[in-house]
């Protein structure tokens, strides 16, 4: 069984195909998607509607929950007021396009995805931890604070989002990854400042024989490609969007 598993595709419908023609590459048999699907992207609605063509099967993140109620997002935390207040309007055009349809389509998330992958193995799926959507889980977050955020939930692998960055962790007997951001990848400079790759991140966890294995996986498309899509939408400020990708 060979299962992809991506995430945080927030509206880039360019970013998602780069990712799925790799996966079709790759053999999977099936894909799950960790959520925060549509949110802050050019392309909200061709995610959405992608997405249901193909029947994939999502989890609940934090940004899709406001969205499924049609709810104004919340954004702060570090956030400059100046960039609150962009985010703030791309998130309105985001909600105005959105049909009722598609906010149900949201609603149908659920917070957990259970996959059974052989004898006493299992892949337990979330957005940011099992407890909340909006607890991310870091490579350095210590293993004592990780076992309060996984108490209560068994899984050979833990698959998480949220935090858009990969990662491949050891805790107990259990492997707990992040298959990175397949829309909006981070990547901080030695300035600290954070920058968006043309990259596609996703990850390909397999089972044969009792015998289990992860893969993280970057896949580059042309940035061309993702300008261009940007500039035909009607997202407000696509000079800001694009500002920080390279």
């Amino acid at each position: 069984m060979r299962i992809a598993i991506i995430s945080d595709i927030h509206g880039n419908l360019v970013a998602l195909k780069a990712a799925l023609s790799d996966i079709k590459r790759r053999n999977a048999n099936r894909i799950i998607c960790l959520g925060d699907v549509a949110a802050t992207g050019p392309q909200p609605i061709e995610v959405i509607e992608h997405l249901r063509n193909i029947r994939c099967q999502c989890v609940m993140g934090n940004t899709d929950e406001p969205l499924s109620r049609d709810l104004p997002d919340e954004f702060g935390a570090g956030i400059p007021e100046g960039e609150i207040k962009k985010l703030e309007a791309l998130d309105l055009w985001t909600r105005k396009k959105l049909t009722k349809l598609h906010r149900h389509y949201l609603s149908t998330f659920k917070p957990m995805l259970e996959v059974h992958l052989g004898p006493d193995q299992g892949l337990l799926c979330y957005h940011g931890s099992p407890t909340s959507n909006t607890d991310g889980i870091l490579s350095t977050m210590p293993d004592e604070k990780l076992a309060r955020r996984l108490e209560g939930h068994k899984a050979s692998v833990f698959a998480g989002g949220h935090t858009h960055t990969q990662m491949f962790k050891r805790f107990l007997s259990s492997l707990v990854i992040n298959p990175g951001s397949v829309g909006l990848p981070f990547q901080i400079e030695s300035s600290g400042r954070m920058r968006n790759p043309p990259m596609a991140e996703y990850a390909i966890v397999s089972s044969f024989d009792g015998a289990l294995s992860v893969e993280l996986v970057s896949v580059p498309y042309p940035l061309s490609e993702l300008r261009m899509a940007v500039r035909n939408s009607d997202m407000p400020d696509p000079d800001w969007w694009l500002s920080d990708w390279y």
